[in-house]
């Protein structure tokens, strides 16, 4: 099952597995470092605003809003991102033995990994789907600078909220289409207990939780980086 946009894929409700809250935040947040790190290549342009033109030209192509230039849509399947949201999850999985009905051996961890790939894969083209009809730009701004209360409110803005071309903002339709649409497709093949809307909203949930995680370490991790340099 995949990341929740990894975490998500350890798949409970709490009434089906009670014992998953023992592991449910480190795992969520193991699997958010994780996709921050391998995430971290794109943030520095996305840091500063962009300057403005010194002269307005008129036949300059508008940027598209979800931040792909060029680029085809299936390259994220086999991208660094693909990997990192999904190896790590996998290893985890098959350490806490779950989903239980899976084996825990080389086919056991064929299941999990497979699983999470195509969780990743059906998330990726429902968020492209979703940008394709309904433009968003969901990519991440850090604020940089203010306490940790003002820059943690302005994470799970960034997470829920998208900026439209016209610089206004709407719901992250595409991320909540990622994290909620990839599991319930997911369930089809997952054991016959997580079959359930409960479970599906549920996960859908921690898959977004996910996100938010993903963009805190986005956020702080080069405040982190600075500290550690000033320590040496």
């Amino acid at each position: 099952m995949r990341r929740r946009r990894a975490s998500r894929t350890s798949g409970r409700a709490t009434r089906l597995k009670p014992d998953l809250p023992t592991r449910s935040l480190p795992f969520a947040c193991a699997l958010a470092l994780a996709a921050g790190l391998v995430c971290r290549a794109q943030d520095p342009a996305l840091a500063a605003p962009e300057p403005k033109p010194a002269v307005e030209t008129a036949a300059a192509p508008a940027a598209p809003s979800s931040g792909a230039v060029n680029k085809p849509f299936y390259r994220r399947w086999f991208s660094l991102e693909a990997v990192g949201v999904t190896l790590p999850g996998a290893v985890l999985e098959e350490v806490d033995h779950w989903p239980k009905e899976w084996a825990r051996n080389k086919s056991g961890f064929g299941k999990r990994l497979g699983s999470l790939y195509a969780q990743f894969v059906i998330g990726a083209v429902f968020e492209d789907g979703v940008k394709a009809i309904h433009a968003e730009d969901t990519r991440y701004r850090r604020m940089g600078k203010g306490n940790f209360f003002k820059r943690t409110g302005h994470i799970i803005t960034g997470t829920v909220t998208a900026r439209r071309p016209d610089g206004g903002r709407t719901v992250a339709w595409s991320l909540a289409a990622n994290a909620y649409g990839s599991w319930a497709i997911a369930t089809l093949w997952s054991p016959r207990r997580y079959r359930s809307g409960v479970s599906i909203a549920e996960w859908g949930t921690e898959g977004m939780g996910t996100f938010a995680l993903t963009n805190l370490a986005r956020e702080f991790w080069p405040d982190v980086k600075s500290l550690l340099r000033k320590s040496k």
